[in-house]
């Protein structure tokens, strides 16, 4: 990340950058699903599929609060119905 937040400062077209990572650690239910492993056996998968919940879908979670931070983050920019 540092490498990349370095690239970008040096652009002359300026980059809105967004670093999400740490955010979603935070959240326990900031997992892709059970979609983001190779299972090595149908047991596998079927034990995955047992613990796997929708609220990162379903309920306001992950995806919804990078939609607010960037909303907010274009409004902060003057992008938006309220233009500086």
């Amino acid at each position: 990340m540092i490498a990349l937040e370095g690239v970008l400062r040096k652009m002359e077209t300026p980059v809105l950058y967004l670093n999400i990572s740490r955010l979603t650690d935070y959240r326990k239910d900031g997992h892709p699903s059970i979609y983001r492993k190779k299972y090595n056996s149908e047991e596998e998968l079927r034990e995955a599929e047992k613990s796997q919940d929708c609220s990162h879908w379903c309920l306001p979670g992950v995806p919804d609060t990078w939609n607010e931070l960037l909303y907010a983050s274009l409004l902060m920019e003057g992008k938006g119905p309220w233009r500086k």
